[in-house]
Parts: C-alpha cells; sequence; structure tokens
C-alpha cells in the first residue's frame, strides 16, 4: 500500500524508520568504541546537567506564562475589588486544567514524584516513563501558574531524573550505568532549582541513590555543577531564599532556651501539616462529586483561603515568598498563615493539582518561626529579639522535620 502513495507522502512515512535505524547504528558504533567508564559518565553527566538546567528554565518560563495568563492578564480587565472576587475562580480553572493535563498528556496517571523516582531506582535500575513526569512538570507550572499552594522542587527533581533516565535508556546503557546518570539528573534539577550544587548533589546521592560510592559520586558532583553554572546564565548569581546579615541571636538564653522551644513547637506543626495531607486526601476521596468537578471545587476553596490571606499564601509566578515578611506581622496573623497554607497545600494536592510539598513546608517553617518569634519579642521586649532570625530558623526546622 506504501508503494501507491505519492512519493512525499511516502517519504514521510519512511522517514520515521529511517531515523529510527540511523540512531541505532549510531548508538552501536559509540558503544563500540570502548570508552572509559568514568570518561562516559562524566561526559553525559555534563550533557544531563544542562539539561536538566535548560528543563528548569523551560519550567518557570511555564510558570510564569501561565501566571501571565491565568493571573495578571485578567486582572488589567477588572478593578481591584472585582479581581479579588473572581480570583478563585482563576485558581480553580488552574486546577482543572492541571487535571486534565494529567488524564490527557499522562493517559490518566497520577504524576511522578521523589518516591517513585527512588523506587524505580531500587526496583527498575532507573527506568522512569517519560510522558508522566512531562506531564507533571506541564501540570505543576500550571498550578503554581494558576495560583496553586504548592512547591517546585518536586516537579524538577522528577524532570532531571526522567531526563538523565532518557538520555541513558536512548544509548542503550547498562542498567547501572542508566542508576547513575538518573542521580545526576536529580542533582542537576535540584542544583538549578535553588542554586545549590552542593545540596542538589548530595540529596541525589543520599536521597536517590542511597550511596556515596565513587563511581557515582563524581558524576554527580559534576552534573549538579554544571546545572548551576548554566542556570546563572539566565537569573544569574543570587540565593534561592536571601537571607539579610543581620539575622541572629544575641544571648546565649536565646540559643539554649528560645530556639529549643521552637523546635518543639515545629516539629508539632510538621506533624499538623503530615495528618492534615492524609486526612484530606482521603476526605477528597469519598466526596461524591464527578471526577471532573473535584478539581474546580478545589481550586474554589484555595482561591477563598487566598483571597482571605490577601495573596500572602502564595507567591508571584515562579518567585516564592519573601523571608523578611514573616517579622512584620502580628503573631496571630502568622499562625494563621502556617495554618492556612497547610490546608491550602493539602487541598491544592489532593484536589487535582500538582507540585512538591517542600517550598510550602518552608512557608510553614518560617511562617510558624515568625509567630513564636513574634510572641517572645511581645514578652520580652528588652531583649532585643529579631522576629525574622526565629523565621529562617522555624524554616530550617521544618524542612529537617
Amino acid at each position: 500500500m506504501r508503494r501507491g502513495l505519492p512519493r512525499p507522502l511516502r517519504t514521510a512515512w519512511l522517514a520515521p524508520r529511517a531515523a529510527g535505524r540511523g540512531w541505532i547504528w549510531l548508538v552501536e558504533r559509540f558503544n563500540a568504541l570502548g570508552l572509559s567508564e568514568q570518561g562516559i559518565l562524566f561526559g553525559f553527566a555534563a550533557v544531563i546537567g544542562a539539561l536538566g538546567a535548560l528543563g528548569v528554565v523551560g519550567f518557570y518560563a511555564a510558570i510564569d506564562l501561565a501566571y501571565e495568563w491565568l493571573y495578571r492578564l485578567p486582572g488589567e480587565f477588572l478593578s481591584r475589588a472585582d479581581f479579588l472576587a473572581y480570583r478563585p475562580m482563576l485558581t480553580a480553572s488552574g486546577l482543572w486544567i492541571a487535571w486534565w493535563i494529567m488524564r490527557r498528556l499522562g493517559r490518566g496517571h497520577d504524576g511522578l514524584n521523589v518516591p517513585d523516582v527512588q523506587l524505580a531506582v531500587a526496583r527498575r535500575h532507573g527506568d522512569i516513563p517519560t510522558r508522566p513526569a512531562v506531564a507533571r512538570t506541564l501540570a505543576s507550572a500550571v498550578t503554581l501558574g494558576a495560583g496553586g499552594s504548592a512547591g517546585s522542587e518536586g516537579p524538577v527533581a522528577v524532570l532531571g531524573a526522567a531526563i538523565g533516565s532518557f538520555v541513558g535508556k536512548a544509548f542503550r546503557f547498562h542498567p547501572s550505568r542508566v542508576t547513575v546518570l538518573v542521580g545526576a539528573g536529580t542533582a542537576a534539577g535540584i542544583s538549578a532549582a535553588f542554586n545549590a550544587p552542593l545540596a542538589g548533589a548530595f540529596f541525589a546521592l543520599e536521597e536517590i541513590l542511597g550511596s556515596f560510592a565513587v563511581v557515582s559520586f563524581s558524576p554527580v558532583v559534576v552534573a549538579s555543577v554544571i546545572a548551576s553554572v548554566v542556570v546563572r546564565a539566565f537569573y544569574g548569581n543570587h540565593p534561592a531564599f536571601p537571607i539579610p546579615m543581620e539575622y541572629g541571636f544575641a544571648l546565649q538564653r536565646e540559643l539554649l532556651v528560645f530556639y529549643p522551644l521552637l523546635g518543639v513547637v515545629v516539629g508539632l506543626v510538621a506533624v499538623l501539616f503530615v495528618r492534615t495531607y492524609f486526612a484530606t486526601g482521603s476526605f477528597v476521596r469519598r466526596v461524591p462529586i464527578p471526577g471532573w468537578m473535584l478539581p474546580l471545587a478545589g481550586g474554589l476553596a484555595v482561591g477563598g483561603l487566598v483571597f482571605l490571606s490577601q495573596g500572602q499564601l502564595v507567591g508571584f509566578g515562579h518567585l516564592a515568598f519573601r523571608l523578611d515578611v514573616f517579622g512584620g506581622m502580628t503573631w496571630t496573623a502568622l499562625a494563621l498563615l502556617a495554618l492556612g497554607k497547610i490546608l491550602a497545600t493539602s487541598v491544592t494536592l489532593n484536589a487535582g493539582g500538582s507540585g512538591g510539598v517542600f517550598t510550602p513546608s518552608l512557608f510553614v517553617g518560617a511562617a510558624t518561626g515568625g509567630a513564636v518569634g513574634v510572641a517572645l519579642d511581645a514578652l520580652f521586649p528588652g531583649l532585643g529579639l529579631h522576629p525574622e532570625a526565629y523565621a529562617l530558623v522555624g524554616m530550617g526546622a521544618m524542612a529537617a522535620a
């Protein structure tokens, strides 16, 4: 039948098969070169580091594009009062689009997260499906751009891991080599997202690969450093969470008494966060409404919480919160922000939205720390405490919890 087709159509029909055969020939020739193991891993780690960084740049651009179309552009045609009232509908539409992306592009897959990457490394030699990873990246971009409460660290880690897995499988590498490249891709994603090459490398080695073996250590570090260098060409060299130099403690009693107290409070809030998240998931599964209505209802609820917080619960585009905000409010307002963020994140991620939980947990920790710092400063006004410092320590304590 193909012989009877016109020549242009016959060429278009045969072109993919010819390209596939050409790629197989190229891969076989490359693998027959007999290059050293470390040389191959170093070279591909550098490539994956650059690709991971570009993936993060594309992900942030997608978030900003969704924010532009779903948030900023409608605001130009509405008064401020009308926009605030209309805002929950925008978030609802964003969560529905994210749900639709996972249903269509992801083919009903729930999406991949860091535990899925860990499972793929432990049981499937780093075999990570590309389609669900790409779908989750796009769904997360829409969720964040539309004002949903979620983080970007999970999607970028999964995207980097999927890039490493795809490259390794495309070159028909041994599963052990693919596993190392998955770790390199994960490190590249975290490094590019947070401008933290050491943190990205050690996260991948400890959490993804579970090993500091020499064969994996060097390629993962190379990918992480390359990703950090590449992303700085786009966003410059600055920390993900700027910390003013004056933050700190002034008294030993503050270090020995107040900060341990803060750790206890943050630990209890972390338990509340985890239980609320899973309880929300159980509740959502029992709600007797069609699946397509769930993201709309959840988006309206999240948008309502954002409206009540006057926009303090979420960032703007791919930009996160500013630490200095958490020292200039009353302790009751900060405590309500922490509780609102827990509820908004739980609803967002269980009602059809997509994203990570690490950045929201930092927000909760900062708000909790700020609330404790402001309350202590009110109780002991003569000590000269810095509530912003408590917000910083609370953020770190929540990350550890």
